[in-house]
């Protein structure tokens, strides 16, 4: 419902205070995978190099929030032909006893490609037109280093053909963050604030007003909150500033990340998914 109130701001807030927020219809949404999955996911890889293979537990916490929602059995079946397939590629992994960059890209990708179907179902089950799309659909390609790769130079330009030939202005286009495709059409991840990468690529191709990356804290803060209890948040940070909290250790934005943003020079905001209300 974080995206709906974005559309249709609540008149009020919790507090019963007027709400101030401006209308916004959000052109693509950037999804990271579910949860701990990705951590499931890797370690699935290492249970299978030693001769087991158990995706049960993803299933369950797939099935379980496609579940709570009452989500379309399309949708439930595509989630499960990707955990099927992930399944698959597990027992590959058991039986040549290898699991190479190439092939742990692959495997962890099935988290995003997971989530962003059942978000844009559950978009649509509330009233957002929405459409999910792996990141390749949408332009997000990459050279061959596997796990830590890089954007083409020619990403940008890839991602606003695609927008403007492909896909609906009238639909949200809920976009796989974290992970790509070489030039040889192999998935590849995009390391440290991929997910971020990938919304500000994109963010960045469309010329958006503004570019929210969802995190679990106010924004930015002057303090690491879970060290110091009075962190308060900072209203606003020039690029080189927060360029430089990461180098000390701030882990909400990476500097690469915010790079095709930097160069579009299209505001980042920092908001809160526990406390929407806040500014960031």
């Amino acid at each position: 419902n974080l995206i709906k109130d974005r559309i249709n701001p609540p008149a009020t807030l919790e507090d019963g205070s007027p709400n101030e927020e401006t209308p916004v219809r959000p052109r693509a949404v950037i999804c990271s995978a579910m949860g701990k999955t990705t951590n499931s996911l890797l370690s699935s890889g290492e249970m299978a190099l030693e001769g087991r293979v158990d995706v049960e537990a993803l299933r369950t916490l797939h099935t379980t929030a496609m579940k709570e929602f009452d989500l379309p059995q399309r949708t439930q079946d595509e989630v499960m032909c990707l955990l099927d397939e992930c399944e698959d590629m597990l027992n590959g992994v058991r039986l040549i006893q290898e699991l190479s960059p190439k092939s742990l890209d692959q495997l962890v990708s099935y988290g995003e490609r997971c989530s962003v179907r059942i978000m844009a179902a559950r978009l649509n089950q509330i009233g957002v037109p929405a459409q999910a799309f792996d990141a390749w659909d949408v332009g997000v390609f990459t050279d061959e280093n596997y796990g830590d790769a890089k954007l083409l130079p020619t990403t940008i330009d890839t991602i606003r053909d695609k927008f403007m030939s492909r896909i609906d202005p009238n639909v949200v286009a809920v976009v796989t963050g974290f992970i790509g495709h070489n030039r040889k059409n192999k998935i590849t991840t995009l390391g440290r604030g991929g997910s971020d990468l990938t919304a500000t690529a994109i963010g960045a191709a469309l010329k958006v007003d503004e570019i929210q990356v969802w995190k679990d804290v106010d924004g930015i803060l002057t303090a690491d909150p879970r060290l110091v209890e009075n962190a308060v948040p900072v209203s606003h940070v020039s690029y080189d500033e927060a360029s430089e909290l990461a180098y000390f250790g701030a882990q909400v934005l990476h500097p690469i990340a915010m790079q095709p943003a930097l160069k579009a020079d299209i505001p980042v905001r920092v908001k809160n998914s526990y406390n929407p209300s806040a500014p960031g």
